[in-house]
């Protein structure tokens, strides 16, 4: 059985129990948690807060299905104040590339605490104009050191591919997962970034198979990358799920739609309206 959530990134100006109470509000029984401020950013407070707050989102029938790590770094004491962008597994940089990986780890010490079996993370812009050799070659290097943390706390990471990141496409991160082929290391899948690569996403799951730890949810319009609400774009939902079936993917869907932060209610709503009876029981 496939579990529908709903990610608190549409969430922002919520703090993560009023997110996770509205969230179950809207059908949900699963959650994907956003590591970022006001949520769960692997600070001092969460490390004081954490259990207390895992046991609320429980109290309200949701599983934590996922943590994305996918978060900005201006609160992360590591993290030099005056850089103007986001250090990344690829940024030149040790230091800083350092401090992403250390981020990355503390999220995976914290998804224990949740419950949640993965961390999903990106590989990061090739901003430096560097040869695709010596970015894969530092990627490589911070993998090794992630799935040694997985190991040791027993989560999972999943890359997520995404237009304008090193690994950006399925094909791209089956053959980077192949190499590494560490049985912790996964595939993250959104299905809206496929169609944006000019994939299609049923396509996509049965090339990733056995690889994909979880997945990412909305609807994309004229392969523009802006997360729709299901229905509002272009984007075969039932092809997709059918082809989850011959995989064999029994794992979590998480709706991600944090461009709908104004309306935030209305998009899990609607999305769950759209999406449940295929994804549910």
């Amino acid at each position: 059985m496939i579990q529908l959530a709903f990610s608190t990134n549409a969430y922002t100006k919520h703090s993560l129990a009023e997110s996770c109470e509205r969230i179950a509000a809207a059908g949900y029984r699963a959650v994907e948690i956003l590591a970022d401020v006001p949520h769960a950013y692997p600070g001092p407070e969460l490390a004081a807060t954490g259990k207390r707050l895992a046991e609320r989102v429980r109290s309200l029938g949701l599983a934590v299905v996922a943590m994305n790590a996918n978060t900005l770094m201006g609160y992360w004491k590591p993290f030099p104040k005056e850089l103007t962008f986001e250090p990344s597994l690829i940024t030149r940089d040790d230091a800083q590339r350092n401090a992403r990986i250390l981020l990355v780890e503390a999220v995976m010490a914290h998804a224990h605490t949740f419950g949640a079996p993965v961390v999903t993370i990106t590989t990061g812009q090739p901003l430096s104009g560097e040869p695709p050799a010596v970015l894969r070659e530092r990627l490589l290097e911070g993998l090794e050191r992630l799935v040694r943390a997985a190991d040791l706390t027993g989560t999972e990471l999943a890359i997520e591919t995404e237009p304008g990141q090193f690994i950006e496409t399925s094909a791209a991160l089956k053959e980077l997962l192949d190499e590494v082929d560490h049985p912790r290391l996964g595939a993250n899948l959104d299905v809206g970034h496929a169609v944006c690569m000019g994939e299609d996403p049923a396509d996509s799951v049965r090339l990733l198979g056995r690889r994909l730890k979880h997945l990412h949810l909305e609807d994309i319009k004229d392969r523009r990358h802006y997360h729709l609400i299901p229905g509002l774009g272009d984007m075969d939902f039932a092809s997709v799920r059918r082809a989850l079936d011959e995989v064999g993917y029994s794992r979590a869907a998480a709706v991600e739609l944090y461009t709908y932060a104004d309306e935030p209610d209305r998009a899990a709503r609607e999305a769950f309206a759209a999406l449940s009876p295929l994804f549910l029981p």
